[in-house]
């Protein structure tokens, strides 16, 4: 692959992905739910995107190297002490006592997860060198807006996929197969070593740009402010266009390991409140190409 760069901070492969007239959204030809229409056009710039979402083994670096306080920590991937999933937090204190760790019998190649949008925008910020202090702005960030993780998805035509049109399988994407396993069931019930995620560097939903895990494993979290009927507005088809209006939640994408299939379309939209933590939430980071100059 010919435009893949390494990111100095954190060593991640991103691809640049060209820029294009992008349709985003769908009108109902993939199941579409009304917040997905009407489809309409994007002019984009080139971007940057990385390759797979941020693993936990990068997230524990980045904490060490930063040394958020506990304020931050709980702001971004740590749980009350009463909340019955921290059992599932996949990073822990260094046993040094200095800095962070992956949790033994977690593969250091795990998406991260339990990590609010304030924790992905801060590790994006970081990682692009600029003021993580600032987390809680979308002003200036480095996730990607909805319609540069949708073109860089499925690229410039709709699909209901990353690799097209075709039905989904257990082969192209991990999502829940069968919900009756967890019915009466609660997660917790579950080891965190046992969780049905996969490695980020895994072949799977992967994008016509080689993207991996665009569809299933983990939902990602985009910089855009998520409001159902965004589309309907004149800003959507703006040049580069993304929801910087003030609101109550955050934009996420792609699916994961605990809904169906039909959640992990590329068009499939839904949002979630900035502060939310969830053990199928993840995140990718996005730049403009300039970053390169």
């Amino acid at each position: 692959m010919d435009d893949v760069f390494i990111r100095s901070s954190d060593g991640m492969e991103c691809v640049l992905i060209p820029a294009a007239c992008a349709r985003i959204g769908d009108d109902g030809k993939f199941e579409g739910g009304d917040n997905e229409g009407p489809s309409h056009e994007v002019n984009l710039e080139s971007f940057l995107m990385d390759i797979e979402p941020v693993s936990v083994g990068a997230y524990a670096r980045f904490l060490s190297m930063v040394h958020p306080s506990q304020e931050q920590l709980l702001d971004w991937c740590i749980l009350p002490e009463e909340d019955e999933r921290c059992c599932h937090i996949p990073i822990m204190r260094a046993e040094s006592g200095d800095g962070w760790q992956v949790k033994s019998g977690v593969p250091v190649s795990w998406p991260m997860i339990l990590v609010s949008w304030y924790g992905a925008n801060a590790y994006a910020l970081w990682a692009h060198g600029e003021d993580w202090s600032q987390y809680k702005s979308a002003v200036s960030s480095f996730l990607p807006t909805e319609a540069q993780w949708e073109y860089g998805a499925r690229g410039a035509n709709p699909a209901r996929f990353p690799w097209g049109n075709t039905d989904a399988s257990e082969e192209l994407l991990n999502v829940c197969w069968d919900a009756s396993v967890y019915e009466g069931v609660s997660h917790v019930a579950t080891p965190l070593t046992e969780l049905p995620l996969v490695s980020v560097n895994v072949q799977m939903g992967v994008s016509p740009f080689g993207l991996r895990g665009m569809a299933g494993n983990v939902w990602q979290w985009c910089r855009d402010t998520y409001h159902e009927n965004f589309y309907l507005s004149s800003d959507a088809s703006a040049p580069n266009a993304w929801n910087s209006e003030a609101g109550d939640a955050k934009s996420e994408r792609g699916g994961s390991w605990v809904g169906g299939p039909q959640l992990a379309r590329s068009s499939y939209r839904r949002g979630r409140i900035p502060e939310a933590k969830g053990r199928c939430l993840g995140f990718r980071c996005c730049a403009p190409s300039t970053r390169l100059a």
